[in-house]
């Protein structure tokens, strides 16, 4: 069961219901309101967990990009169902440089927008102080940004694209927009606030056990798992390294792989036999560490 209601004009909602029984027309609907949502009732001890969804838009996709306007929203989780959700909240900042014409374009954020802007670290401290765990869709990435950003940062993070097997829950694509109209709906992506309610309403539809996807996304976020580091491999491997599954990591400059801990053994043994010049290390990780770089 859909976790809300859409409301609005009854003829309308006619409309779409007829052509939805149609095998002809397949109907795309906005993302619900606040106030459209069923929520669960909340236990005394504030529920089980508060998820903290977050999105950030920056100057561009490379490391160094400066995030320019970042938006999250929190999320509350009682026996693995929505009990409680707030509205996004949204900051900018001023990059201190232009913006290009491409990022404007994707975003619609212009110079104007950011001009003398600047993030209030003292209210985001402030509203990430109930959380428990951030959740983005694509976590390396927002959190890689972030950290550079708020070095002090200390949240653990989960990854809504990774964590969850959406292909064997059978859904198609990879990207938050696809992904969203499978389940029916549609929305304005690229700015923060748009992509955080939007995760927040993708995250919030049921699995096939009832439960909230978030709630899947937390319990195999909150999994150890082991990074096997192929260290001293020749570069001449690459491609083999790459076939298994393995992926390069620029801060640590190491092929490397995250595999459950009972596997560690046999993919060190597997790297000894790609190289005897690979001497293979691994370490423990959890979402403390997994998502940053």
């Amino acid at each position: 069961m859909r976790p809300f209601e859409l409301q609005g004009d009854p003829t309308l909602q006619g409309y779409a219901r007829a052509l939805d029984a149609s095998t002809d027309y397949r109907v795309l609907r906005r993302l619900p309101r606040l106030d459209e949502l069923w929520l669960m009732p909340t236990p005394p001890d504030g529920g089980d967990i508060v998820i903290g969804v977050i999105d950030v838009e920056t100057t561009g996709l490379s490391d160094d990009a400066k995030v320019i306007e970042i938006s999250m929203l929190k999320m509350t989780l009682s026996d693995g169902q929505l009990a409680d959700i707030t509205e996004p909240l949204t900051m900018m900042e001023d990059p201190g440089e232009p913006l290009s014409a491409e990022i404007t374009l994707i975003t619609g954020i212009t110079d104007a927008d950011v001009r003398g802007q600047r993030f209030s670290e003292e209210l985001l401290a402030h509203a990430m102080g109930e959380v428990d765990v951030l959740c983005a869709f694509n976590a390396p990435f927002d959190a890689g940004h972030l950290t550079r950003r708020f070095p002090g940062m200390r949240h653990p993070w989960i990854c809504a694209r990774s964590e969850f097997d959406w292909q064997a829950a059978g859904h198609e694509g990879r990207s938050q927009q696809t992904l969203l109209s499978g389940f029916g709906h549609f929305y304005e992506a690229h700015r923060a606030a748009n992509d955080t309610w939007a995760l927040a309403m993708l995250i919030a539809m049921p699995a096939a056990d009832g439960r909230t996807i978030a709630a899947h996304i937390v319990e195999n976020g909150r999994r150890i798992d082991a990074r096997v580091s192929a260290v001293g491999a020749p570069f001449a491997i690459k491609d083999e390294l790459k076939s298994r599954g393995y992926r390069w990591r620029p801060k640590a400059r190491v092929w490397a792989i995250d595999v459950p801990l009972d596997q560690v053994d046999a993919d060190c043994a597997a790297l000894r036999a790609i190289s005897k010049a690979i001497r293979p290390q691994w370490a423990e990780i959890d979402w403390y560490n997994r998502h940053l770089p």
